[in-house]
């Protein structure tokens, strides 16, 4: 059992033309990306490969939006118990949710260039 954060943003895009749908999926990919790389130095070492178990799941649709993954038998344990105590100063459980909770503005920007092509 891995941990997934699931990069998307929210519209109504009902009149929003099929290119604007793929360059909202590239920033979602582009989101995710940086969330992995903002969320590494948080990630816990004690098990050995959870950092290297990370990836990215690209978006295939704007609805379906891109993931962050950390796919071990124990990043979930590791991830939904933030009261571990972990040895690394600055990791601990909630590595990835609480980065992508502080640099939300940062990786909603990224969604938003590619999408506007700004």
């Amino acid at each position: 059992m891995g941990v997934r954060i699931n990069v998307q943003m929210t519209s109504n895009i009902g009149a929003v033309a099929a290119d604007m749908l793929d360059r909202i999926a590239l920033g979602e990919t582009k989101a995710a990306h940086r969330l992995l790389a903002l969320s590494l130095p948080r990630t816990p070492l004690d098990n050995g490969p959870l950092r290297e178990a990370g990836a990215v799941e690209p978006a295939e649709t704007a609805e379906s939006g891109a993931q962050v993954v950390f796919d071990t038998p124990y990043a979930a344990r590791l991830h939904e118990h933030p009261e571990y105590h972990f040895q690394e100063a600055g990791t601990g459980g909630k590595w990835l949710e609480e980065t992508a909770v502080e640099n939300r503005k940062e990786l909603g920007d990224i969604i938003r260039k590619e999408a506007t092509g700004a």
